[in-house]
């Protein structure tokens, strides 16, 4: 089964050794329960989720089973449209299942501060996509992580080994049931 991670720095792991990375981290996890699994790493730092579907074509050559959507940091940092988010998440969703993959959408709902109204809209945009798009969802891929110094590099955003570890966490009992379906050729 193939898994592809498409995110930002936070699925490639900034700052971290190639293995201590999410999507080699969560491989790693789902080996250990006994799943034939292989996470390609679709994350590139500093992307937002337009890049994302600008790349995607080129990563659906792995033939995913799942795509792992995880975006949203940078285009927060940037200031990014909701709209314009919400479209190129859309965008992502339906060229996945165009090539045959199943979806999971990652949001980030830790991110705080800013103007209320932009923050109300992305917090939302998340579970509104998941809903509209019948795709399941992490609710937040930075579960306690960001300015938690326990869990970050330096930064307060980036997740350390230990963070990622918390990230994994947050995800399995969610991908879980999406493999068990895959698995099991639903």
């Amino acid at each position: 089964m193939r898994i592809l991670a498409l995110g930002d720095s936070l699925t490639t792991g900034y700052g971290l050794a190639p293995d201590a990375s999410f999507a080699s981290r969560l491989e790693q996890a789902l080996r250990r329960e006994g799943r034939d699994v292989r996470v390609i790493d679709g994350g590139v730092s500093g992307d937002t989720a337009h890049d994302g579907l600008r790349r995607l074509g080129s990563l659906l050559a792995h033939q995913p089973h799942l795509v792992l959507v995880e975006f949203g940091t940078n285009d927060w940092y940037q200031g990014v449209a909701v709209d314009e988010i919400k479209a190129n998440l859309e965008q992502i969703i339906t060229t996945s299942h165009k090539a045959g993959a199943r979806v999971l959408l990652a949001g980030v709902r830790s991110l705080t501060g800013g103007d209320e109204e932009y923050v109300a809209r992305f917090h939302g945009l998340y579970q509104e996509i998941a809903r509209e798009q019948s795709v399941p969802l992490v609710p937040d891929f930075l579960p306690g992580i960001v300015g938690n110094m326990h869990l970050t590099l330096p930064d307060g955003l980036h997740p350390n080994e230990a963070g990622v570890g918390a990230i994994v966490a947050a995800v399995l009992p969610v991908i879980r049931p999406v493999l068990d379906e895959l698995e099991a050729g639903a």
